[in-house]
């Protein structure tokens, strides 16, 4: 998973090979589930894909090294190259298109995975990311990174937010956003450490009101990216909480259902999500 988007990505979103998908109303890309229309599922992805990439468009060809310790980072859902993120993309694609750019990638991504590296040496960096937006070309390759998006962070957001009793679009769209960006691990920075600790300070949604527990789960997901356990990305992710705060602003405004069209401003931008 990525650890977040500034305004300086919005270069990569139109450079040769960057593939984009743009979202009209009632369209997504992944299968509307977990309590969301397909509508609000729609604008949850394109509040992450603005989070992810500065743009409401989904990025599948995007991929870069920004330097957090991950190695690169690519796709729409920030698939990185350290913790099997990307691996499992390039092999579940491989085992649809086995002849495709990826495939030679797979022994050093293993590689890597196994021993949770970050550097890129032995990879090569350009050839990978080269390969990457090549494969981005391919609608096999994207619904590969949708159905990846789905069962690794949609799906475990989703199951978070019923243990926790959390119904409103937009409280489970903030669960989604932090299982992309935090992951789904038992770690102290993952998304059910985060849910955990709102829970011990509140009580559950349920206990607490939809509004006062979300309000607490933004303290803690600030709290964590101001000073996570994982020193490595602390740098990136002091430098992403306008990402959480976006999304509080919008619950300040009252649009708890994710109804549009709704403008949000991140990172000093303003985008409408239709």
């Amino acid at each position: 998973m990525r650890s977040f988007a500034l305004s300086r990505r919005a270069l990569l979103v139109a450079t040769a090979g960057a593939v984009v998908l743009a979202l009209g109303p009632g369209v997504t890309p992944s299968g509307a589930a977990g309590g969301l229309t397909p509508d609000q599922r729609r604008r949850a992805d394109q509040l992450i894909s603005v989070f992810e990439n500065s743009t409401t468009e989904l990025q599948y060809g995007y991929a870069e090294n920004i330097n957090d310790g991950r190695g690169v980072t690519a796709g729409r859902a920030g698939f990185t190259t350290n913790d099997g993120d990307a691996l499992k993309v390039i092999t579940a694609y491989t085992e649809q298109v086995p002849d495709n750019p990826l495939a030679a990638f797979v022994p050093e991504l293993t590689r890597l995975a196994e021993a949770g590296s970050g550097d890129t040496g032995g990879l090569p960096e350009k050839d990978y990311i080269a390969a990457w937006q090549e494969a981005a070309q391919d609608p096999a390759f994207r619904a590969v990174q949708d159905a990846q998006v789905d069962q690794r962070y949609f799906a475990p957001a989703m199951n978070q937010a019923a243990r926790a009793g959390v119904t409103t679009a937009l409280g489970r769209a903030e669960l989604y956003d932090a299982s992309i960006q935090h992951g789904n691990g038992t770690e102290y920075d993952a998304l059910p450490a985060l849910v955990a600790r709102t829970n011990a300070r509140v009580g559950t949604a349920s206990e607490a009101g939809q509004a006062v527990w979300l309000d607490t789960f933004f303290d803690v997901r600030v709290d964590d990216l101001t000073n996570p356990a994982n020193t490595d990305t602390a740098a990136e992710w002091r430098q992403s909480v306008d990402r959480v705060e976006a999304l509080r602003r919008l619950a300040r405004s009252g649009n708890y259902d994710l109804a549009g069209p709704f403008t949000v401003t991140a990172f000093g931008s303003t985008y409408t999500i239709r």
